[in-house]
């Protein structure tokens, strides 16, 4: 074996390692999350401060991003904002809920389905899909300018619901541009990285369908 060869070699093996820790660390974020919104139900702390809770989930980004090469640290970090999340969107989660269940477990399932056929369709075809950069960026803005917009000044449900329908579109944009960046980009040390990142992907795209399907679903 030449020494070309094995230097490949090694440096595949290291780029597996590098997608297995990311989505290993993605799958657990996942489940913090789930546990966090299961046992932040019957909290009304997110519902009366919901502005705390921004400021709470943008520090949590932050701290985990100044942690993420920290071993051990890196991973409780990620793991308490995973749990973060899930309190943040306990009242949605009550809300929905109370009309049915099945329309949560629905939203969940949706999202999962979307992100696993999305992700294998980038593993698949290995298309580089960084050409979404400026319309996924571009559109996060305007997104999050209309719904800041709608929620101080014109509260109207019909731009609600077409923000949430625009914002399933544009997550989902997301994780195809941010998977084929762990694919390509991300370096190898940074999976911490890389997991938060697509747990923001999936975590606002099920913010969104679970909106979509809460209003669908009430008669």
């Amino acid at each position: 074996m030449s020494l070309s060869t094995l230097t490949d070699n090694r440096t595949l093996d290291a780029r597996i390692a590098f997608v297995g820790k990311t989505y290993g660390a993605l799958a657990l974020c996942i489940m913090a999350g789930t546990l966090g919104a299961y046992l932040s139900l019957g909290l009304s702390f997110p519902y009366e401060h919901p502005w705390l809770m921004l400021g709470l989930l943008v520090g949590g980004i932050m701290l985990v991003q100044s942690v993420r090469h920290v071993r051990g640290i890196n991973m409780l970090a990620l793991l308490g904002f995973g749990a973060l999340t899930g309190m943040a969107i306990a009242p949605l989660v009550a809300v929905v809920a109370a009309r049915s269940e099945m329309l949560v477990v629905q939203a969940f399932l949706s999202a999962g389905v979307v992100f696993v056929a999305l992700s294998a369709y980038t593993f698949i075809t290995r298309k580089d899909f960084s050409f979404l950069q400026g319309f996924v960026w571009t559109g996060l803005v305007g997104v999050l300018v209309l719904g800041l917009s709608n929620y101080f000044f014109f509260e109207s449900s019909t731009l609600q619901l077409t923000l949430a329908g625009i914002s399933v579109l544009l997550f989902s944009a997301f994780i195809l541009y941010d998977t084929s960046a762990v694919l390509r980009t991300y370096p190898n040390d940074e999976y911490i990285a890389a997991a938060l990142t697509l747990y923001l992907d999936v975590f606002l795209l099920f913010e969104n369908l679970l909106t979509l399907f809460g209003v669908m679903g009430d008669d």
